[in-house]
């Protein structure tokens, strides 16, 4: 009889452990990305783009994994551990039903090409202390608030992953509020507004992220009303990453003011004019010139 219920014992064990492994995979693979098929000849080529190149703030952390297992792991580090390039990926149809603005207020910087970088979020001004809501339900994949990095790149930020194969990420927070692979619900405060990182002010930098490619946030959302376009939302080259592939495809050539430098002596230099490098750069032909800025003059 002993033996009899000993063996019992290990079969309800094994089929508990059995049930809770499935359990935790299929929780897992709700936040995965779908899989992208690999060329053997593919070469990583896409660096982390947006106006403050926090990977570039950040070469002493190690990479946890392969370009292979990245897209099949979940990776806790990099921003785009993808390195998917925009002509491998298909167009595809996902809802975003049940969208939750982060923070409502004023657009301060659109998404696209930046003093010589891309900037591949939008900014939303925000006092110091307001809360930020997480856009959909997802898992929260990375956080960073270690003092190391408060006048570094994003500065404070989380990026979550949603079921719907999106990702969104919240930058220049005064404090994270959420813990790492934890699951979030659409509106659940997970940061404080704030000033941290390569930043001239509280604000909110707030991006879209398909396989590590920045989506136009205003092809996905109305930002005076603070709700969705549609609620079934195409990723698409034409409209998604239209500003991104363009500035792929034409890499802008900017100018580092130097001492001395005017608008007409730089114009005549790349054989261009004043009006030109002012539509280019938003500026006005009045506009004073600090030393190190990079202006684009083509």
């Amino acid at each position: 009889m002993k033996i009899l219920s000993r063996v019992f014992t290990a079969l309800i064990i094994a089929l508990s452990f059995t049930t809770i492994t499935a359990q935790d995979e299929d929780l897992d693979t709700t936040y995965n990305h779908p899989r992208i098929p690999l060329d053997e000849e593919f070469s990583p080529s896409i660096a982390e783009l947006d106006s403050l190149i926090a990977e570039e703030d950040e070469e002493d952390e190690e990479d946890l994994f392969s370009l292979g297992d990245s897209l099949e792991r979940w990776d806790n580090t990099k921003v785009n551990p993808y390195n998917v390039k925009l002509s491998d990926l298909k167009d595809t149809v996902v809802s975003v039903a049940g969208y939750c603005h982060p923070n409502y207020n004023v657009v301060t910087s659109e998404y696209g090409p930046r003093w010589g970088r891309f900037h591949a979020g939008t900014d939303m001004r925000v006092k110091v202390g307001d809360t930020i809501r997480a856009a959909f339900d997802g898992k929260v994949r990375i956080t960073r608030s270690d003092k190391r990095f408060r006048k570094k790149g994003y500065g404070y930020f989380v990026m979550l992953r949603h079921a719907n194969g999106l990702e969104t990420l919240y930058g220049h927070l005064s404090k994270v509020l959420v813990m790492r692979d934890s699951i979030v619900r659409a509106g659940e405060p997970i940061g404080l507004g704030g000033n941290t990182g390569r930043s001239t002010g509280p604000h909110l930098h707030f991006e879209f992220r398909y396989l590590g490619n920045p989506i136009n946030p205003r092809s996905v959302v109305d930002f005076n009303t603070g709700k969705v376009l549609n609620e079934k939302y195409s990723i698409n080259k034409t409209n998604s990453f239209k500003e991104f592939d363009e500035y792929l495809r034409n890499p802008a050539m900017f100018h580092k003011v130097r001492k001395g430098d005017t608008l007409g002596k730089i114009a005549r230099k790349y054989h261009t004019s004043v009006s030109k490098l002012c539509k280019l750069n938003k500026i006005k032909s009045t506009t004073p010139l600090r030393i190190g800025r990079k202006l684009r003059v083509h």
